[in-house]
């Protein structure tokens, strides 16, 4: 009783009065918050009006009123704060979900902020938040003290001035029809409705490359890789360490081969580590195709062979990073790096070309893909391009003098790139799903790191498939890291693959690093002997053919996605199919139909 006094007078204390029915209401006109962090480390408290305009309840915060030097910004609705044991949830742009639990005070922080928008649910009102200014700087955050859930965007500004002004629009929806699948609704129409994205049946009608990855899995092939992590950081001629040769072109032809014979009829193969000094080798030098793997001549061959029987055939490469490795082939400029606030050039990882350096998509744009891009058609690669590492980090910023860039010009000149990748090429593919980059995205390798069964933060409940209930039918997408390879990972895998509405994504030599850290899992696809090749090709089959059953479903829009009991979930989508995923040991009843433990069912439409 003494929480949920403390609670309830911490609701009344941001603004709420208790009416006779023991819900909250506002006292007073609708106002939100708005917390400031100062450069000296005090903070300033303040409110601002919300305008009531078309549903929706938007906050505006101008850039002006922002003190010089200021570290954060909150930005706090008076309905997203929650008294523990209320009814409701938040749903975050990561797919966490949670609802108003009596537990200890904890925090949670998403960094991982891949789509503008979140939604809450609390007596007060239900509200589908859309971030539409300095939404690159926010993180958002759930906060539990003393009984008292507070859920908020903090803009971390790290002292620089803002850009432009801050702007969020809290859609307002029924409480009758406010689940977390609502709630995605509102941002996949608004996404929409600006023309940022358009339906996957639309664009695959005009492409053919397309249409054809919308009906085959994914298959990369990794042939070629220096030691990860590097021992040498910083290479050149004379120290470049060997480069390790897992699969030639000429090997390719036969897992080509493989394929027809056991009947897997569509794939997209995209060759990783191709280039010169294999995969991440010596970026942004790519040419010549590696000699150790066959040279230009053989990859052409390899490239037009499997084209030859009925396949699409596409190339890994990056412009994100870049390597002092390059400057073997005369391409390294420290002109091309992005710049830190003290001056000096970020180095995150050490990859195989040794210290990873974070480059400039202005100074990329203008450097390469105009050169590289007419390159690689005449390889023969014509497909969902792929380019690394973008779609799978927020925007960076740039400090250099010459080239500088706040992150959403960072979002602009990257989108230049993937626009030519698309137009070039018939497509684009890369990393993640983050959506600044979805305007040109047609598949995501994965959507989250999170391990489908990894154990979850305190005051998160559950993942949900908050992502592709607003870009299902409109990006294609692997959900997790872990589901790389499912057929031969756990049964866990196989069923998020499933209720996720994934498009199926193999990988041979998906486990390639010295020292651990496999981020797809520690179960693999190889083919170093003919009888290796047999069994993976096998395994890739299994999902080919469940893959096949449900191709549909990539360009039908998931509209909906329920638990209807523990462990057991519905998922719908817009032509009327409906699959139910059962996670318990035992089967279960739906609707008459008995869905066996660890497995699914499918309602067709």
């Amino acid at each position: 009783m003494r929480m949920l006094i403390l609670a309830l007078g911490a609701l009344c204390a941001l603004g709420f009065a208790w009416n006779s029915n023991g819900f909250a209401q506002e006292s007073g006109a609708l106002e939100a918050q708005v917390v400031l962090k100062l450069a000296d480390g005090t903070t300033q408290t303040r409110t601002y009006p919300l305008e009531e305009r078309d549903g929706a309840q938007i906050l505006t915060v101008p850039a002006a009123d922002i003190p010089e030097g200021a570290l954060t910004v909150d930005a706090i609705h008076p309905w997203q704060t929650a008294a523990s044991g209320e009814d409701g949830f938040f749903i975050l742009p990561n797919g966490m979900y949670g609802t108003w639990r009596d537990l200890t005070n904890g925090e949670y922080v998403n960094r991982n902020s891949v789509m503008q928008t979140y939604g809450v649910k609390t007596p007060r009102g239900a509200l589908a938040a859309i971030l539409t200014g300095m939404n690159y700087e926010a993180t958002e955050r759930v906060v539990l003290r003393d009984g008292t859930w507070r859920v908020f965007v903090r803009y971390e500004l790290e002292g620089d001035n803002p850009y432009e002004d801050f702007r969020i629009e809290y859609h307002v929806l029924p409480q009758e029809k406010s689940t977390y699948a609502d709630m995605a609704a509102v941002y996949r129409q608004y996404q929409l409705d600006r023309g940022e994205v358009r339906p996957l049946k639309e664009r695959a009608a005009e492409r053919p490359e397309l249409a054809y990855a919308a009906k085959a899995p994914e298959v990369r092939v990794r042939l070629g890789w220096k030691p990860v992590p590097s021992p040498v950081p910083e290479q050149n001629a004379e120290n470049e360490p060997e480069m390790h040769v897992a699969i030639t072109f000429e090997r390719f032809k036969q897992i080509v081969d493989e394929f027809q014979r056991q009947g897997i009829n569509e794939a997209e193969f995209c060759l990783v580590g191709w280039n010169i000094g294999g995969h991440d080798g010596r970026y942004p030098q790519i040419f010549p195709p590696d000699e150790r793997l066959g040279g230009e001549q053989g990859l052409k061959d390899a490239v037009a062979y499997a084209q030859s029987k009925g396949y699409q055939v596409v190339c890994h490469q990056n412009y994100s990073d870049a390597y002092r490795a390059s400057q073997i082939g005369g391409l390294w400029d420290e002109g091309f790096l992005l710049v830190k606030k003290d001056g000096s050039f970020n180095t995150y990882t050490t990859w195989g070309g040794g210290n990873m350096y974070e480059t400039c998509p202005e100074e990329m744009f203008k450097r390469f893909p105009k050169t590289d891009f007419p390159k690689l058609r005449e390889l023969g690669f014509r497909g969902l391009h792929y380019i690394d590492v973008y779609s799978t980090v927020n925007p960076r910023k740039c400090y250099s003098k010459d080239h500088p860039l706040n992150r959403r010009e960072f979002a602009r000149w990257t989108n230049e790139i993937t626009r030519f990748s698309q137009e070039t090429f018939g497509g684009f593919a890369s990393e993640g799903g983050f959506d600044y980059c979805v305007k040109y995205l047609d598949f995501a390798l994965y959507i989250s790191f999170q391990k489908p069964d990894a154990e979850l933060p305190k005051l998160i409940e559950r993942h949900a498939p908050y992502w592709q209930l607003v870009y299902q039918g409109i990006v294609m997408s692997n959900p997790f890291s872990d589901t790389t390879n499912y057929t031969i990972k756990s049964p866990v895998a196989r069923l998020k693959q499933i209720e996720y509405g994934g498009r199926p994504h193999f990988y041979f030599y998906s486990k390639f690093k010295s020292s651990g850290g496999n981020w797809m899992g520690d179960a693999d696809i190889t083919c170093a002997t003919d009888e290796e090749l047999r069994e993976s090709v096998a395994k890739i089959k299994e999902g080919y053919d469940e893959f096949k059953k449900l191709e549909r479903l990539q360009l039908e829009f998931m509209t909906s996605h329920d638990e209807i009991a523990d462990g057991v979930f519905v998922v719908g989508y817009a032509d009327g199919t409906r699959i139910c995923v059962n996670y318990q040991d035992k089967p279960f009843d739906w609707e008459g139909r008995s869905v066996p433990p660890l497995g699914y069912a499918v309602a067709e439409p």
